[in-house]
């Protein structure tokens, strides 16, 4: 969406001299993609099928910058999403339209884009775009419905057209979990309206946490960029030199409103998660614990008198939630679950994120210098907090 934030949705900044560098770096690594590809199956809406091509990240081969624009500038796309206006007495209502992009994730024409790039995240609940229009590289245009989206911890949604009359190439989808900060990386979308930009840069850190735009969780295992990203470049593809999509441009943090070099991207593996279960049942779900906290440090156990000196310490419950069924306290320190060292709230965060509504975990924490061990039945996480 074409928004300018204190934290822009869809914004990053890269610097000319990283640009040059990574021109050659690229080059230096010059070469085809030559992995194997694997079609994944996803089952989707009305007993119909999609396929997304996935393929694990690996050393070896790559492409420059222009090679990877060669091959898939056509596969981005463009978003022109319309929404319907406000009116009061004064006023009558005027429809407003935001500009965002995406990618074809599959040759029968689902989409995969940012959720806030199709709904309005400045209403106080979701409010879904009333037209959308896909803009092709080569000059064709479709409409597109929404299928599904989450705005809460992937800021995905998956859209479609109908792929008759448009030459769809798919993506191939690569593997967050194996980024390494560092590597080249380039970004291809519509900042300011601007169809079918490339910009390039690198990965400047990985497992960031960022805030999602509108419902107040987080997005767990951000990628970090320089590659320029500006408002309008949400929902596009980053691209690793392999040619593997490895995430989607999603935010900047910024104090000027500007790129200043600090771009994050939602993991693609978060990105392929939340498909899956929209293309299957059209929402995202995710187990839910139902507590808040900050990561334990040294300084703040000693200050408290705990016992414990890492974990996730616990400073709201929210009423009537799992953690709340279960006894769990605002003061108590979550040490362990399922056996597994939580040394920060952050862990305890990844660690709900592999279970699903339902699921059954043993959460350890210590309470009055005492460690204790509770089974908690977690539950479907509200849309908002």
């Amino acid at each position: 969406m074409n928004k300018v934030l204190s934290v822009i949705s869809s914004a990053a900044a890269g610097i000319a001299g990283a640009a040059l560098f990574l021109l050659v770096a690229f080059a230096l690594h010059f070469g085809g993609l030559g992995e194997t590809q694997t079609a994944v199956t996803i089952p989707g809406p009305e007993s119909q099928s999609s396929q997304f091509t996935s393929t694990p990240a690996q050393t070896g081969s790559s492409m420059d910058p222009s090679q990877l624009y060669d091959k898939y500038a056509g596969s981005v796309v463009q978003i022109v999403s319309t929404f319907p206006g406000q009116s009061n007495i004064f006023h009558a209502s005027q429809s407003q339209t935001g500009v965002g992009s995406g990618f074809v994730a599959t040759s029968d024409g689902y989409i995969l884009t940012n959720a806030h790039v199709v709904t309005d995240e400045n209403s106080q609940s979701a409010q879904r775009a009333t037209d959308i229009e896909v803009n092709f590289n080569d000059g064709k245009k479709a409409r597109a419905t929404i299928v599904g989206y989450d705005l809460t911890s992937s800021d995905v949604a998956v859209i479609k057209v109908d792929p008759q009359g448009l030459t769809l190439v798919p993506v191939t989808l690569g593997d967050s979990d194996a980024v390494k900060v560092g590597e080249p990386v380039v970004a291809i979308g519509s900042p300011f309206e601007y169809a079918s930009t490339l910009t390039s840069g690198i990965i400047s850190a990985t497992k960031r946490t960022v805030e999602s735009p509108q419902s107040g969780f987080s997005i767990q295992n951000a990628l970090q960029t320089d590659a320029a990203i500006n408002p309008g470049n949400s929902g596009g593809p980053l691209i690793n030199a392999r040619g593997e999509v490895i995430g989607l441009n999603e935010q900047i943090a910024t104090s000027s409103g500007g790129n200043e070099g600090v771009g994050f991207a939602v993991p693609i593996n978060t990105a392929k998660q939340a498909m899956e279960q929209i293309l299957s049942k059209g929402s995202v779900d995710y187990a839910w614990l139902g507590v808040v906290g900050q990561t334990l440090d040294p300084a703040t156990a000693s200050a408290k008198g705990l016992s414990v000196d890492k974990g996730a310490l616990i400073t709201e419950v929210v009423s009537g939630a799992p953690a709340d069924n279960a006894g769990l306290k605002a003061g108590d320190v979550i040490t362990k679950i399922d056996g597994q060292d939580m040394s920060s709230m952050e862990n305890v965060s990844g660690s709900l994120a592999q279970h699903r509504p339902g699921d059954k975990i043993k959460v350890t924490y210590n309470r009055d210098k005492e460690s204790h061990e509770v089974e908690v039945e977690l539950a479907k996480r509200p849309d908002r907090v």
